[in-house]
């Protein structure tokens, strides 16, 4: 095929229900609905390094019904508006949002690299710029947001692009030539199902735009790519990503198969539960099924209207006979709490974290379990909010200060907390071998203050 075009212009049609079982459609680029993208430029045409993973699905078999399977297993982009429908049900928000707050929960603290200038002053200036800009709460909706959708985009809102059209449009370099004191007004959250690329190249792949946008249309308006901090945790191969919307895989639609396992077998529980006992008459079925059958629907209404612990069956003594016929129960919680706990396999969040399930035995604790998803949660802080946080960061400095120095860092807090028994321990051990430094001369009593301030004793 030949290859017209450097970049591919992304075109305007509504999203169908049913494009959810269209073969052809299931990896197609991902098309927005209206209104979200301006007028259309016909200079531009459709570049054919997308439609590869197309021709090669037609040939893709999974069991008789590919799409259904696949769909059901939570792969391929099902769209905005069923994303949105899943993030309504408690399962899918509890797995998001317990992953948000944890990795938002105790936050980050600003520290400056060079020990011998003091910059506490630049420190609390910058704590209560954060503060008002709320970059925590912003950080957690973001995350939840990311994990409903694949992606998150955070604007930076600045005094001097707010009604200008061209500004939004040309890049945001951070110096103070272009972010100058005073100018940022605040940074916005958008859902991603306003936002969709303009173009990008598929070609060449050492450009610097190879499948990365440089401009994004925000509800008609286009924004230039520096201007949004885009937020992907789970990202997906460059042929994937304009089904996409060049965003990753959606947590929520990754939990999709344990979720739709445990409603299912929780509701078939409860209606095993509900009709675990059935009801039998014997009797002479010659003499009842006469023509209109008149008699036996009669008996079987008479049946059916004293089915109840304090009711009374009348039978003919000689020719019917009353049987009950029930389920055994026993071993259905065992069923059902494995198919609640599978909920946390995918997240890998602990079951007494997502569920409240503690473990159950002698000595039995669930500590090493939480410390391994704290180290995961770590590793998302610096994979993911790291580098919007220090983007931000610098901004505010220049917000402030009108430079940015780079002495001036972050790091994120401990997720685990000691109990005020166990940090009363801490601290008098502290306090001990402080003492013990300061007698042999090793160290001063400003530093000593230094050390408490930094570690709150």
């Amino acid at each position: 095929m030949v290859k017209k075009n450097r970049f591919r212009e992304i075109h305007i049609s509504g999203m169908k229900k049913n494009d959810l079982i269209n073969k052809q459609d299931m990896f197609a680029p991902y098309e927005v609905p209206d209104g979200i993208v301006g007028e259309e430029d016909d200079s531009h045409h459709e570049i054919v390094s997308d439609s590869v993973f197309i021709d090669q699905f037609r040939n893709f078999n999974v069991t008789n019904d590919p799409i259904t399977t696949l769909f059901e297993e939570g792969i391929g982009f099902p769209g905005y508006p069923y994303l949105a429908q899943l993030s309504l049900r408690g399962e899918y928000r509890m797995v998001v949002e317990t992953r948000a707050e944890e990795a938002t929960r105790q936050w980050i603290t600003f520290k400056s690299l060079n020990k011998s200038i003091n910059y506490s002053d630049k420190i609390d200036q910058i704590n209560n710029e954060f503060k008002r800009l709320d970059i925590q709460g912003l950080m957690r909706r973001a995350l939840c947001t990311e994990g409903y959708f694949g992606q998150s985009f955070l604007y930076i809102d600045l005094q001097t692009a707010q009604h200008d059209h061209e500004e939004k449009l040309s890049p945001l370099f951070l110096t103070s030539k272009k972010i100058k004191k005073g100018e940022l007004k605040s940074i916005k959250l958008l859902d991603p199902t306003w936002v969709t690329p303009v173009n990008y190249d598929a070609i060449d792949p050492f450009s610097e735009d190879f499948y990365k946008p440089s401009v994004w249309w925000v509800l008609g308006q286009q924004i230039h790519a520096s201007r949004l901090i885009s937020m992907i945790s789970q990202p997906v191969p460059d042929i994937l990503k304009p089904a996409y919307n060049f965003g990753g895989v959606p947590l929520a639609f990754m939990c999709k198969p344990y979720v739709d396992n445990w409603l299912c077998t929780r509701q078939s529980v409860a209606d095993l539960i509900k009709s675990f006992s059935t009801m039998v008459l014997k009797t002479d079925l010659s003499q009842l099924l006469s023509p209109g059958c008149e008699e036996l629907s009669k008996r079987a209404e008479l049946m059916a209207a004293y089915r109840d612990n304090r009711g009374l069956q009348i039978v003919d003594k000689d020719s019917e006979d009353l049987a009950n016929i029930s389920t055994p129960l026993s071993g259905l919680d065992k069923l059902q709490a494995q198919s609640q706990e599978h909920l946390a396999s995918i997240s890998g969040i602990p079951l007494v974290k997502l569920l409240g399930i503690t473990p159950s035995g002698l000595n039995a604790s669930s500590d090493g379990e939480i410390r391994c998803f704290y180290d995961k949660i770590s590793a998302l802080q610096q994979s993911v909010l790291r580098g919007p946080i220090d983007i931000i960061l610098k901004i505010v400095q220049l917000h402030l200060f009108g430079l940015i120095d780079k002495n001036i860092t972050f790091e994120f807090n401990s997720l685990w907390q000691l109990d005020e028994v166990q940090q009363s321990q801490v601290d008098v051990n502290t306090a001990k071998i402080l003492s013990d430094y300061l007698g042999v001369g090793a160290i001063d009593t400003k530093q000593i203050k230094e050390i408490i301030s930094h570690k709150n004793l």
